[in-house]
């Protein structure tokens, strides 16, 4: 019998790589995600899935998606980092207290393990060392990483009180296929949506702000082996262990894909910690994991897909 899985914001980004990497290894997918929401990242599975329109700050309605499924992901967020410190009181609502009221419902209904995907990229605040492993002091200076921070000692807690099992995944920067690039968060893609629009890229600071950046496709084989992941670990960092300053990336743009573009430089952002990479040392150790596709070519596969669908 096939394991049954539902994927909360599955028609995402990152959920719909997600999605495919579970569908490879022949597991049942459900796609939970919002009401009228596109399924264009998902439009060549579709036939494949189960796709359920919801609300995920509706309890009534995540009990009744829950049944029948052995595991849950939760990918669901209101808000980006850039946004959640002008209402906290909303993300707290929306983001915290829903995601309470879903993990008091998979307690109740026995689902085997929850994966959460949490955000290496906020959480640990400015960094006391380089590379950050798992056990760094978090001192998330956004709404965003104190949420995801906070959830990720409620899922303790439930595992505490109830049994509930899980694994945190704290992903750095991914980037890819299918990221929405008229978004202020992902850069990459942001930037090159930008190029090829001939719209001016501005940059926040002065392009020194270093970031960890990985490919989705390795960060979705990540969440497999975390699924399948029996060991006493429960947070782990996906990334690719490397940085590169946005000015470096740029230079990427140029040397690797061979374009050209003007770059303007504005104000630094409050909330931007001046470089992180996450260690993934522990991943490689305990779940097997690794990235497998390098920077360069991941770059290309992105830019190939905004030529042709953006």
């Amino acid at each position: 019998m096939k394991n049954k899985c539902i994927i909360y914001g599955g028609g995402g980004f990152i959920g719909s790589h997600i999605t495919d990497e579970l569908l490879k290894h022949n597991y049942k997918v459900t796609v939970f995600d919002l009401i009228n929401s596109s399924r264009k990242n998902v439009k060549h599975v579709l036939d494949k899935i189960d796709f359920i329109e919801g609300d995920f700050t509706n309890r009534v309605e995540i009990k009744k998606s829950l049944k029948g499924h052995d595991f849950a992901i939760h990918l669901v967020s209101t808000t980006l980092p850039l946004s959640s410190n002008l209402n906290p009181n909303y993300d707290v609502e929306t983001n915290l207290v829903t995601t309470i009221n879903f993990l008091e419902e998979a307690a109740n209904q026995n689902i085997k393990k929850i994966i959460f995907i949490s955000s290496g990229g906020t959480i640990y605040g400015n960094p006391v060392k380089i590379p950050i492993k798992e056990d760094h002091p978090t001192h998330p200076k956004c709404s965003y990483g104190i949420i995801k921070l906070t959830i990720e000692k409620y899922l303790h807690l439930f595992k505490e009180l109830k049994g509930l099992n899980y694994k945190i995944l704290r992903l750095s920067n991914p980037f890819g296929e299918r990221q929405n690039p008229r978004l202020n968060q992902g850069l990459i893609a942001h930037l090159l949506y930008r190029i090829k629009h001939k719209v001016p890229i501005e940059i926040w600071g002065d392009g020194s702000v270093i970031r960890d950046f990985f490919y989705i496709k390795d960060g979705a084989k990540a969440v497999y082996k975390a699924l399948l992941d029996k060991s006493n670990f429960d947070i782990f960092n996906i990334s690719s262990g490397k940085g590169y300053s946005i000015n470096q990336i740029l230079e990427k743009f140029r040397k690797v894909l061979k374009i050209s573009f003007d770059v303007k430089y504005t104000e630094p952002r409050k909330f931007d910690v001046p470089v992180n990479i996450l260690d993934n040392t522990l991943a490689k150790k305990i779940l097997n994991w690794k990235p497998e596709i390098n920077f360069d070519e991941a770059l290309k596969k992105t830019w190939r897909y905004i030529l042709d669908n953006e």
